[in-house]
């Protein structure tokens, strides 16, 4: 008992000393927001990140594809080499004077001392100005080959339950370094909100409930993404209030504890008739057969249910009915093609290259690696094997069938990639 006791203080202990610590964090602008500030700033770590909540390397200014005013930075800053080069440059005037820090443009353009089509980013003398200021004073030097590797991203709360609308709360991003060492960087987060009808973000990390329902507030801070869950129930049946759902498979435990947090009750199970119409609608696209329903009905297994869903898992017209559901989801259309006189086959080899994984069953997140990480090439290939290799999914007889392909590169290809 008594050693229960000590256990429990001690973890009690143990967590305010772990709160308090978080706490007394200091932020980058109480540790560089001063213009005499003795410390200086990291590039990785404060400059990067900075410019990044202010927009200044968003899709919509520099880090467009082309940049803005003949100044290009890399999109929400990945390329840190090229950044510091863009920052450092003489050809286009001083953007880091280093002689005489507070004519760079990196502090007149932002803050309108000098004209900018950007706008007003941050105002002089502000902490974000005293930041850039000191980074520069100290030879705003690119110290990424020297900082610590990003290691994880710890977000308090970690999730957000309210319960009414209009209610707010703030978040807390502390990013841990694989050194060991961890910073309060709430301030060089950029946040987002997945469903604005349901909760929306501001740049300071206070997120405010606008609607019933759930969704997530992503916080983003160099190689870390890291989404809060934001609920808002939609009813007063939850927790304790909530009725008890016999679950019988572990996805159905899962769907009903988050129904549980929504405060949604599942509405009674379904007629066999109703779901052998949904579940055939739902995998193969297509109604059961009369002979199909009679014979379901009369079945009185107690697991027919689950035998039905097996069996219309192993039909053909499962397998063709979901990969022209994931040809759309992914923007299969021969009109995309970039090339116009294969488009009809490259659109032909997407499709087959889908089937083929759909009908053996590969996992969902290994389909879309083969996607998103596709290549032109395949490993070890150079390009006269890979223009080869090519050429022979393209023969009018007996080509080689295009899902032999590690990965599916017309994704990537797509004329509508950036709409």
């Amino acid at each position: 008992m008594i050693q229960s006791f000590t256990i429990r203080l001690a973890t009690v202990f143990f967590c305010t000393a772990l709160s308090a610590q978080a706490e007394s964090m200091q932020t980058p602008s109480q540790r560089f927001g001063q213009a005499d500030s003795s410390e200086a700033p990291s590039f990785r770590q404060h400059i990067i990140p900075l410019l990044g909540v202010r927009g200044c390397n968003g899709r919509e200014c520099h880090g467009s594809f082309a940049g803005k005013g003949d100044f290009q930075l890399s999109l929400f800053g990945y390329d840190f080499d090229k950044d510091h080069a863009e920052l450092v440059a003489k050809d286009e005037g001083p953007r880091t004077d280093k002689d005489a820090p507070k004519q760079s443009l990196l502090l007149l353009k932002p803050t309108m001392q000098e004209k900018h089509r950007g706008k007003l980013r941050f105002k002089k003398d502000s902490w974000e100005y005293n930041l850039i200021l000191n980074w520069i004073k100290n030879g705003a030097v690119n110290d990424s080959k020297t900082t610590p590797e990003f290691d994880r991203l710890e977000v308090k709360p970690s999730a957000l339950h309210f319960s009414k609308t209009g209610e707010s709360q703030k978040l807390q991003v502390i990013v841990h370094w694989q050194d060991g060492s961890s910073e309060d960087i709430t301030e060089l987060t950029r946040f987002r909100s997945n469903d604005e009808s349901i909760a929306v973000v501001n740049e300071d990390g206070v997120v405010t409930i606008t609607g019933k329902g759930d969704t997530h507030v992503i916080a983003f801070y160099d190689n870390g993404v890291q989404p809060i869950p934001v609920t808002l129930p939609v009813s007063e049946q939850t927790g304790d209030a909530y009725p008890n759902i016999t679950t019988t498979t572990k996805v159905d435990e899962l769907i009903v504890a988050k129904l549980r947090t929504l405060g949604v009750v599942p509405s009674e199970v379904c007629s066999d008739e109703e779901f052998l119409r949904r579940v055939s609608l739902d995998l193969t696209g297509s109604l059961p057969l009369p002979s199909e329903i009679r014979t379901f009905l009369n079945n009185k297994s107690k697991t027919k249910r689950i035998e039905k869903v097996e069996e219309l898992l192993g039909r053909t017209g499962y397998a063709a009915w979901w990969t022209t559901k994931l040809c759309d989801f992914t923007g299969n259309n021969p009109q995309n093609q970039n090339d116009p006189v294969f488009r009809d086959d490259m659109a032909r080899h997407w499709y087959q290259w889908i089937y083929h994984r759909v009908k053996t069953n590969e996992p969902y997140d290994k389909i879309a690696e083969g996607m998103i990480m596709a290549t032109s090439r395949q490993k070890g290939e150079d390009f006269m094997q890979f223009a080869k290799g090519m050429s022979q999914h393209f023969k009018k007889e007996e080509p080689v069938p295009f899902h032999t392909r590690e990965s599916m590169p017309y994704y990537w290809a797509r004329r509508n990639v950036r709409q």
